[in-house]
């Protein structure tokens, strides 16, 4: 089968021929439907020996299932799927009481070549952390699933009152989801600062009023204030690279700072300067299965939409090419690779 393999840092993903997955106890062989390029894989490409030769990224898929293996109860061939992009031991205390997330042996699909990811026309999962997808939701729909699933979790985590003043930096997938999901439980205002014009315009379009653009407003606080009257008191960060000393800079007294963006290169920063504001910091991370089940349900009835999210589809041979420019300023959110 064909796979997009990492060699090294600063050289493209290469097209390979490989063999196609061989199922494991408990797990799902699939042909791969649909894969978002997610901000955690072009991050993970930059950062020197967090990746093998040889890795397939690719955790937020949907797919067909194949092949089903001894003890995958309740599985059979052509049902569709997504899942959860790991393999938890099963064994230590945290998988015992069901916390598999927090698994201290967890292989995490796509950063492990023990576990290849969905930049493939095949791949595995785990039949106890996958789902099956509902008929109303098409391949392209249900590979969305993850990435609101990672709003939802940060969202989740914050405990936000409802209510709350929002200010989302950053109008990608992730900021977006969060947006969705905050307008969905209840926020107040619910602002989003970007630079790149063409997700300022996307995030209008998908009903978001309170856009404020970043390269017109280096302090996008003081312009929520000046636009609501208000401070907001909930920041999610949703841009990945290292700005926390500029959040702590710019948060009102007593915010809640939210660090999504999972970024994985230093940052530099002061706690005293966020103690004197006596500011809260909260580091989201990924999701749990009631989550993914949770935004399966609001998208059959339809009170959540992907609408705005998928902003092109490629394919596998295509996708390289398509992964080095998201790599760099782009005006994409969302693009799928489709195998």
């Amino acid at each position: 089968m064909k796979a997009l393999q990492f060699a090294k840092v600063g050289q493209p993903l290469q097209i390979a021929d490989v063999p196609r997955p061989t199922v494991f106890p408990d797990g799902l062989v699939f042909k791969v439907k649909a894969c978002g390029i997610c901000g955690s894989d072009l991050h993970a490409v930059e950062v020197s020996g967090l990746l093998q030769s040889g890795n397939v990224l690719g955790h937020e898929y949907s797919g067909e299932v194949v092949e089903v293996g001894p003890g995958s109860n309740g599985w059979k061939i052509g049902d569709r799927l997504v899942a959860l992009p790991a393999r938890p031991c099963g064994t230590c205390p945290q998988c015992q009481s069901g916390r598999h997330a927090e698994c201290s042996q967890i292989i995490m699909q796509g950063f492990d070549t023990r576990m290849p990811g969905a930049y493939a026309e095949y791949s595995t999962c785990m039949a106890g952390l996958a789902i099956k997808i509902s008929d109303v939701l098409s391949d392209n729909d249900a590979a969305m699933i993850e990435p609101l699933a990672v709003g939802l979790n940060a969202w989740r985590t914050a405990n936000v009152e409802a209510g709350a003043s929002i200010l989302i930096v950053g109008a990608g997938v992730i900021g977006i989801a969060i947006a969705k999901w905050a307008r969905f439980f209840g926020a107040g205002d619910v602002g989003i600062s970007e630079m790149v014009p063409a997700r300022l315009a996307r995030a209008h379009a998908i009903g978001f009023d309170l856009v404020i653009d970043a390269a017109q407003h280096v302090n996008p606080v003081a312009e929520y204030e000046r636009q609501t009257g208000r401070k907001p008191s909930v920041i999610f960060e949703c841009v990945g690279r290292p700005m926390i000393a500029k959040l702590i800079e710019m948060a009102p007294t007593n915010a809640h700072l939210v660090l999504v963006g999972t970024g994985m290169q230093p940052e530099n920063f002061t706690v005293v300067s966020a103690a004197l504001k006596r500011l809260r910091m909260t580091f989201p991370v990924a999701y749990v299965s009631s989550d993914f089940h949770f935004v399966q349900r609001m998208l059959t009835a339809r009170r959540v939409a992907v609408d705005g999210l998928v902003t092109a589809t490629v394919n596998l041979e295509a996708a390289s090419a398509m992964f080095e420019k998201l790599g760099k300023p782009n005006d994409h959110c969302k693009v799928l690779i489709v195998p």
